[in-house]
């Protein structure tokens, strides 16, 4: 995040479209397989061309869009239980791993601003769609105290195409409150120091996260 001089945090223009272009796809304003076009999101945004050129050009190739020939940016279509499997079995293996090495190199004041925002994540109980994002928040600010920055990039690829399922499969409210649990325990590991327990947590966290998926998914077929 860029610093003013007086050391105060400030975005700069692409990263506020990167921004609100990635949440727009999350909550399912923009659906699988639109067309991204820069003159339009300028006027839906009110935020320049160049800006929102720009972060199309980052999010083409993520999770959450793709570039297709004559077509452009596009929003990702969802991904088929085949695939689903597929991710969640990487994620198993790269949160578990960026889990145990951030729990032993994570700051004080870190571990207070997820116990904060894991606060705040039990306030989304009636709005599922703004847990999405505070949850992914919550993740990704974790896995970056593991210091890994190749690692990181690789979890938030994955991470980000598998939110492009939530959009059209809203998380039940009644979950919620299991998962920011989850995230209790993981903190309480984190405090203890203890990073096989926090892998372990992580990987538990995701398989029941994984396991409510497939029961969508396989209904909804």
């Amino acid at each position: 995040m860029p610093f003013s001089r007086s050391g105060v945090q400030y975005r700069t223009m692409t990263e506020i479209a990167t921004e609100t272009i990635r949440e727009a796809i999350i909550n399912g304003d923009y659906n699988s397989g639109m067309r991204l076009i820069p003159g339009r999101l300028e006027n839906e945004l009110k935020l320049g061309r160049v800006a929102i050129r720009e972060a199309l050009r980052e999010l083409s190739g993520s999770g959450l869009v793709v570039s297709v020939p004559n077509k452009g940016a596009v929003v990702a279509e969802a991904v088929t239980l085949e695939e689903m499997q597929e991710l969640f079995s990487i994620r198993y293996s790269l949160e578990g791993k960026a889990s145990e090495l951030a729990t032993t190199r994570i700051s004080e004041a870190a571990l207070h601003n997820l116990q904060v925002l894991n606060q705040d994540l039990a306030g989304c109980k009636s709005n599922p769609r703004e847990y999405f994002l505070l949850n992914r928040k919550f993740h990704l600010d974790f896995y970056k105290a593991s210091g890994w920055h190749f690692l990181c990039h690789m979890i938030t690829l994955i991470f980000d195409r598998v939110l492009v399922l939530r959009s059209i499969n809203p998380i039940r409210a009644e979950a919620i409150p299991l998962f920011i649990d989850a995230h209790n325990q993981l903190l309480q590991a984190a405090i203890k120091r203890n990073g096989p327990l926090a892998r372990n947590i992580m990987v538990e966290h995701l398989r029941s996260g994984y396991e409510s998926f497939i029961d969508w998914m396989q209904t909804n077929r």
